[in-house]
Formats: structure tokens, sequence, C-alpha cells
């Protein structure tokens, strides 16, 4: 960070209230707007802020650093090649232009410069840095800026579903604490979370509100790819949900009970059945996604993970002893992999200031999941986690994830940033079924 950041950052921060409040503006009467959009956006930033502040003077280095420093000397490619730049950002190029001053070795950073996850996040960047003046704490802040913008669009229209909800919502998808700190600055995490967001925006309205216009599908096209390359196994999860949701969305069109009762096991099967294709079609073109594949990309991340934590000190945790990717392993260790994910780290496993706010706001979720199990009414829990769309799509969403990133982390550093596009789900999983579970039923 240098002087010359100092100047910049009150400038494209006035720049990114502009662009907000014309936004507020122009929806003024949705009271929406009105209420939480800028509330969302002071949150969003101030996690920005924490985060590039943090990696800058405590950790003094990091993932979110090195990205920047790789992305910093593409505004000279731009000028020296601008086609090579071109093709280079567009993916035509799979390689990073390592002549140009970005020092791999001074960095320890040649991992990023390999594979398409890394090398997407440093596109990304790239363009960024260009439109912000090559400052790491401006592009930081654009990161977050475009992020929110997806996140936004998830949260208009959870409340537009549920109105009566609005605080509880704004609050799972503009006020997790994790969520804004690790999705908010120059990272993979950061695109996930505006990626997932996205194609669940995009989605709803293409296949249940019917509203095909052709922003949607090309938003929901890029939101694919780009989740295809930083994170593709996330594919196999959340297509699989969103069908599973849509079977339900319909099966509750009808309104005659018998039909609805002959009919609906056909939909559902339907719906399963078009879910399984989807992933083995997937596995099937993509050498990367196939099982066996995805299985010892698994075991690399946990060995390596486990490096960390006996070499460099890092806050590690295990599932148990003689755990394999079997499909039996997998089954058996799936329950204390999902509890990890979503409830740590626990008390006894916190190490510093970081993971003791991961660990405050776990010890919250946990409370409120407890807080649903002895709710008097729970004998309508099978019928409400089958009867809300929302909620079908969201609890397997969350438990699947859980379970994946469960079993690949074994790092609580790791775990807390890849858990943070399940949250918000996770938090509107809790709100709908306390929602449904204390709502009298109407008078007869």
């Amino acid at each position: 960070m240098t002087i010359f950041d100092v100047f910049l950052i009150p400038l494209y921060l006035a720049i990114f209230y502009f662009l907000a409040r014309r936004t507020v503006s122009a929806n003024y009467n949705d009271p929406l707007y009105r209420i939480y959009y800028m509330k969302g956006l002071n949150y969003k930033f101030i996690g920005t802020f924490a985060f590039t502040f943090i990696y800058l003077f405590y950790y003094k280095g990091g993932d979110t650093l090195e990205y920047f420093y790789a992305a910093r000397p593409m505004i000279k490619l731009l000028i020296i090649d601008p086609i090579w730049y071109f093709k280079f950002i567009t993916g035509i190029y799979n390689h990073y232009p390592e002549y140009l001053g970005y020092d791999i070795s001074a960095s320890q950073g040649v991992y990023l410069t390999h594979g398409s996850a890394t090398l997407t996040t440093i596109r990304i960047a790239s363009v960024l840095a260009i439109v912000c003046c090559n400052s790491f704490v401006v592009v930081s802040l654009a990161f977050a800026y475009i992020c929110y913008q997806f996140v936004w669009r998830a949260f208009r229209l959870m409340v537009s579903l549920y109105p009566v909800l609005h605080k509880q919502l704004a609050f799972a998808f503009l006020m997790i604490p994790s969520v804004l700190f690790w999705g908010s600055g120059i990272g993979k995490d950061t695109v996930m979370l505006g990626a997932i967001m996205l194609i669940f925006y995009c989605y709803y309205m293409i296949f249940i509100r019917k509203n095909i216009r052709a922003k949607y599908v090309l938003f929901f096209l890029v939101a694919m790819y780009t989740t295809a390359l930083i994170r593709g196994f996330i594919l196999f999860t959340i297509i699989p949900c969103l069908m599973l949701m849509t079977v339900v969305y319909y099966q509750k069109q009808i309104k005659s009970s018998m039909l609805r009762f002959l009919v609906g096991p056909i939909i559902l099967a339907g719906g399963l059945g078009a879910s399984v294709f989807f992933v083995k079609s997937l596995g099937d073109s993509v050498e990367s996604y196939k099982i066996d594949s995805l299985a010892k990309k698994a075991e690399g991340f946990r060995s390596w993970h486990t490096t960390l934590n006996k070499y460099e000190g890092g806050s590690g945790y295990t599932i148990g002893e003689n755990f394999s990717y079997t499909p039996m392993g997998v089954l058996t260790h799936s329950p204390i992999a999902a509890a990890i994910a979503l409830f740590g780290p626990f008390p006894w496993q916190i190490r510093n200031a970081v993971m003791l706010l991961s660990g405050i706001e776990s010890l919250a979720f946990l409370y409120f999941t407890i807080k649903i199990i002895f709710n008097k009414r729970i004998y309508k829990l099978a019928s409400v986690l089958s009867g809300d769309p929302i909620i079908v799509f969201c609890i397997p969403f969350t438990l699947i994830l859980a379970v994946a990133i469960g079993l690949t982390s074994f790092n609580y550093g790791s775990l807390v940033r890849y858990k943070i596009p399940v949250l918000p789900f996770f938090a509107v999983s809790i709100i709908l079924i306390n929602y449904h579970l204390d709502k009298k039923s109407p008078a007869r």
C-alpha cells in the first residue's frame, strides 16, 4: 500500500457510492432499496477493509496479494501486445506470460500461474486492476462491489417470496460476518460467492418465473462457466438441487390433491433422473469431473492441508482414523464432516482472532439449529422439509457441500473460506423452517 492508494481509495469509494445512490434512486419506490441497499453495501465494504488490512499488515502476504501481484503487470501486456492480452483474459491462451515481471520465485506463488481456477481469478483481477489504477485496496473494493450486485439480486428474489421475513433474510444474505470478510476481497471465494448467487437468481427467473430474457440466460451461462473453471464440483450439487426445487414447485401448482398425489412421484422421479443424468454427463464429458478424478483431487487437498498443519502450525482437524475416499468411507464420515463444516471451529479449536469470530458465528448457527429440534411443532418438520421449494433446494445444497468441504479441507483456515457460499443458504433454511414451524394453521 502506497501514498498513491491513500488518494485513490476515497476517490473510488466516492465513485462506488455514487453508482449505488443512482441505483437506489432508480428503484426508490422499492422499500428494499431504501432500507437495505446502502446498508448492505456498507457492510460489504467494511468486510473488504478488514480483509485487505489484515492481509496487508497482519499476515503480510497471502493468496489475495499474490493474485494482485500476478494481475498488476497485465497493463504492460495490454500496451505492448493487446491481442495477446485479449487471448489471455478470454482463455484462448491458458498460461501466464511470465516475462511480464511477476517474480514467481520471490513470491512463492508459482501455483497461481497454473490451473484454471487461479488463472481465472487473475484474469478478472487484471481487468479490474486496469480500471482501478493498479491499487490493491481499490481492486478489492471492485471485487466486493460486483459481488454485492449478485448477492443483492438473490436477496431481493428471496424477499419477494417471503416479504414478512425481510429482516431475517437481510441477515442471511447481507450481514453474516465470515461471508462479509472472506467474500469481499480479491480471490476465488469472492468470485464463487457471486457466481453461485447469480446461478440461483437466474435459474429461478428462467425456470420458475418463466422470465426468459437474454440477459438472464447469458448471466446464467457465464456464472456456470466461471464456476466450472474455479470449483467445478459445485455444479454437481447446485444444478441437481435446483432441479429438485423446480420439481417441487411445479408439483405444488397442481390444485387437485388426488392428482398431485398420483403425479407427484412421477414428477419427482423425473427430476431425480434428470439430476443423475446431468451429473453423469458432466463427469463423462470432462475428465477432471469424473468421480475417480475428484477423489484423487480430494486426497491431494487432504495431503496438502495436513502438511500445512504439521509444518506450518495450521489450524487442522481430523474426521477419524483410517478414513479413505471410498463410497463406504465417505458415507460413514459424512455426518462428522458436515458438522465440522457447518459448526466448526469449535471453542477448543480456536487459535487466533479470525478463528474466534468464525467460532462465535458457528455457535450461533448451532444454537438456532438446536432450537429447531426443540420446537414444539417439530412433528411438522417432515412436511415442512418437503413442502417448500426453497427449503428443498437449500437443505441438500447445504448438506452436500458441507460434507464435500469437511472431507477435503482438514484445515479451518481453508474451511471457513470454502463454506461461505453455503452459509447464506444454510441461514435461509433455518429461517424458513422456523417460520413454517411457528406459523399457525389457518382457521377452518
